[in-house]
């Protein structure tokens, strides 16, 4: 029976160094390596723009900002930037009012587009005797240098008075009585209505841009609209600049103007065009 034992002690022991050699010969290893990222060039771009109002009262001064919107520079060449912006001359062209005569509605209240220069403009239309439901005789006088006239208008057609864009629409199967009266006003504010105000502007990094950002310049230069009409623009000016290796990323910006405001204005809503350009510089 000693022997027995013996024997079995020896057999559990050779066990457990098989298994602990089984162990150390399935030791797990590492590797190291690399990724590389390579990144592309994108553009210089600018976003949607957000339309503003400028409120203010008339024969004053003011400031306010123009459209704003994001400028953003994903070049990655560290060159720096510049934008300009260019402006339409502010235009109001009202709708007409009937100030006299028998109730007599339009065809349309709409006066068409005005292309003058000049503020604070009326036109007024008298009509004359012999009208019928396609025909209606009229006469009528302005402020806007002097312009008057008469005629016989088609009902149903805009009919033109003068030459800076304001008509006059009469209805089909109308008759219009001797004496009616129709009055709109009209006015394009001064050329030289808008300069740069760095101080109201503002400039706000986009979340995630950490680039030193761009600077508004020029404050103080007069931006002059290029005529009527929200396309026809002045010479552009540059008013935000970016220096080299700054203004990477993305910023919104509210470009700040002083506005003067004519003298002669209608207490009403002037529209002009604003345009933006940007281009790769300081």
């Amino acid at each position: 029976m000693h022997v027995i034992r013996r024997v079995a002690v020896l057999v559990v022991i050779s066990a457990f160094a098989v298994l602990g050699y089984s162990v150390s010969a399935y030791a797990g290893t590492t590797a190291s390596g690399q990724s590389t990222l390579t990144l592309n060039g994108g553009t210089l771009n600018i976003g949607t723009v957000t339309n503003q109002t400028i409120t203010g009262t008339i024969g004053s001064t003011i400031t306010g900002i123009l459209p704003s919107a994001p400028w953003s520079d994903n070049t990655g060449t560290g060159d720096g930037w510049n934008g300009t912006v260019a402006v339409s001359d502010f235009t109001y062209t009202g709708t007409w009012t009937q100030t006299a005569g028998t109730t007599q509605a339009l065809a349309t209240n709409s006066a068409g587009t005005y292309t003058g220069t000049n503020d604070g403009v009326y036109y007024q239309v008298t009509v004359a005797s012999g009208g019928t439901g396609t025909s209606t005789p009229y006469s009528y006088t302005s402020n806007d240098g002097g312009a008057s006239g008469s005629g016989t208008a088609t009902n149903g057609t805009a009919t033109a008075l003068g030459l800076n864009g304001i008509t006059i629409t009469f209805a089909s199967g109308t008759t219009y009585a001797a004496g009616d009266v129709y009055v709109v006003h009209a006015g394009t504010q001064s050329s030289s209505l808008i300069s740069l105000d760095s101080a109201v502007g503002s400039i706000t990094p986009a979340a995630g841009t950490t680039s030193p950002s761009p600077s508004f310049v020029n404050s103080g230069t007069t931006v002059t609209g290029g005529g009527t009409g929200l396309t026809t623009y002045g010479t552009a000016v540059k008013f935000v600049s970016a220096a080299v290796n700054t203004g990477m990323g993305t910023y919104n910006i509210s470009p700040g103007v002083s506005v003067s405001i004519d003298g002669s204005s209608w207490a009403a809503s002037y529209v002009g065009g604003v345009q933006y350009t940007i281009a790769t510089g300081p």
